[in-house]
């Protein structure tokens, strides 16, 4: 099998070994259930990577040999369908777990792609297997992470992908502020938009655009917006559309 081409792109990116003495986010990631001093040799096997943008992490396809722990920043999961379209299947945030299918299998299910700025920790899949079976807390709290992922994208398909293409734009806007609180929310690409909502990114363009005129959102290097703002939001993308006003409940259905 060949080398992972990603390897050498995300090593560019190395910032050092991991310290989590020094870690200002060390409570809130999934080694802190570890005793540090007892297991100094094993995380010192733990690399720090800070990512641009737009940064490729896995591939699809790949020898699965590290997971990744999200310190900060966003990425999304994301693959092509049996039809050749792009969908991202998962957003991740701080705290969240990367290519936990290294565990189980020899290769990544998913793409993973930086949305902004990222910290990672690097984590070996072999030390965390053996991790695990020294440490149930750990291998509980790595568990409990992926559930609440997978419990996360189960909640965006069933709230956020159904209605009519604007509505599902502006049902995004309103998880995302959720999804990313107390930071705020990652610059979305229309493209980005049109595969996590299985719309055309005309549409999406469309409905952002409207929302900038309308002078409720920024997008310069963030999502920037109210979510209290959302109803009259929804209220002013829909009443000029097509020169008509509408308002409450019935503009959502046009």
């Amino acid at each position: 099998m060949k080398s992972s081409p990603v390897g050498s792109c995300v090593q560019q990116f190395w910032m050092g070994r991991v310290d989590c003495h020094a870690c200002e986010l060390a409570a809130s990631m999934p080694m802190a259930t570890l005793d540090r001093r007892r297991h100094q040799a094993d995380l010192v096997q733990l690399g720090s990577y800070l990512l641009p943008a737009e940064t490729p992490v896995i591939l699809k396809g790949d020898p699965a040999d590290a997971v990744f722990s999200v310190r900060s920043g966003f990425l999304k999961l994301w693959q092509y369908d049996d039809c050749g379209v792009c969908r991202i299947v998962r957003l991740l945030r701080p705290g969240d777990i990367l290519g936990l299918e290294a565990l189980f299998q020899p290769t990544y299910a998913h793409t993973a792609t930086t949305l902004n700025r990222v910290r990672l920790c690097r984590i070996p899949s072999e030390l965390l297997r053996r991790l695990e079976r020294q440490e149930p807390d750990l291998q509980h709290e790595v568990q409990r992470r992926w559930h609440h992922q997978l419990q996360r994208g189960d909640e965006f398909m069933l709230s956020v992908v159904s209605g009519s293409s604007r509505e599902r734009v502006l049902k995004l806007l309103r998880y995302l502020a959720k999804f990313a609180a107390p930071e705020p929310c990652p610059r979305i690409r229309r493209l980005d938009m049109a595969a996590m909502l299985q719309i055309s990114s005309e549409t999406a363009a469309r409905v952002i655009a409207d929302l900038k005129k309308a002078g409720l959102l920024e997008t310069a290097t963030e999502l920037r917006f109210d979510p209290r703002a959302l109803p009259p939001l929804q209220h002013a993308v829909e009443k000029i559309v097509n020169g008509v006003t509408f308002s409450g409940q019935d503009a959502l259905r046009h």
